[in-house]
């Protein structure tokens, strides 16, 4: 079930294709690019079912991709390099009304999870960082006082089909902190990392994405208070390990950067020793030994 959830959300905000006709028929229009067919179709839906969350989908649907444009840019990436990269241009005025129903939809029904993924989403591929921190925080805030009762496409129940919330939510949340740019937008990027460890404090997943967050700005250490924490939650994750290493070789810690990088270099992950050794290699005229 979770690598299905997280297939829909890699596509924004995919209709349901479980036998609804009205939902089949739009679907295939925005597939096919056949755009006048889905607006005259949404218009006789919403005529028919003027409270139908899915409807509403799929007005957000039309209005996102019928003028978003595939383009490859020059400048910098979300890692800090300069470079070529795809991206895709979304219309600033279709974005608004788009999003507009699924603000509508979530006052109807603020528990449709796929509604608020759809949100956070399509701000983060549009890059609306501000807007996409705001509306991650606001569906924590929901989350935070409800973590059973929660819904997805066609009001499919997640208690009633078995699916873990909070499972779909820590890995949904893991792929947001990827699309932030840590280096272009920080404060964004940050307020929403904050709101994520306000429920998952002891994550280290998302206590490693705010080193990155830290040293991305070149405030090493911060980023090792944070790692420090990390690696007395777990002291075998590698990432956390290699993260701290180097740090530390950031810092000119040599001595302790050795430590960890030897640590790493013990470890059963073959990518762990690799890089360790890589990091050992860095640092041997450096170190006092």
């Amino acid at each position: 079930m979770k690598k299905v959830l997280l297939a829909l959300l890699m596509s924004i905000l995919a209709l349901s294709a479980f036998g609804f006709d009205k939902q089949e028929e739009v679907l295939d229009g925005l597939r096919s690019g056949d755009y006048e067919d889905v607006r005259v179709l949404l218009e006789e839906w919403e005529k028919e079912s003027p409270s139908d969350l899915d409807m509403m989908t799929g007005w957000f649907n039309y209005y996102l991709r019928r003028k978003a444009e595939s383009k490859n840019v020059v400048g910098y990436m979300k890692n800090g390099q300069y470079g070529i990269y795809s991206q895709t241009i979304y219309d600033d005025k279709d974005l608004k009304t788009g999003i507009s129903y699924l603000d509508k939809a979530l006052k109807k029904n603020p528990y449709r999870m796929d509604i608020h993924f759809g949100k956070i989403s399509s701000l983060l591929h549009a890059e609306k960082y501000s807007d996409a921190s705001k509306a991650i925080t606001d569906f924590l805030k929901v989350y935070g006082k409800n973590k059973t009762e929660w819904y997805w496409t066609n009001n499919a129940k997640f208690s009633e089909n078995g699916w873990n919330a909070e499972e779909i939510v820590l890995g949904s949340m893991q792929d947001y902190c990827s699309m932030f740019d840590y280096y272009a937008d920080r404060s964004s990027a940050k307020k929403a990392l904050d709101g994520i460890l306000k429920l998952f404090p002891k994550n280290v997943i998302f206590l490693n994405y705010l080193s990155y967050y830290y040293s991305s700005g070149k405030e090493y250490d911060k980023a090792i208070e944070v790692l420090l924490k990390a690696y007395k939650i777990d002291p075998n994750d590698y990432i956390i390990v290699g993260n701290l290493a180097l740090n530390y070789e950031n810092t000119q810690n040599y001595k302790e950067a050795e430590k960890l990088y030897t640590i790493m270099s013990q470890m059963d992950s073959e990518d762990a020793r690799i890089y360790a050794a890589e990091g050992l290699e860095r640092i041997k005229d450096q170190s006092n030994h």
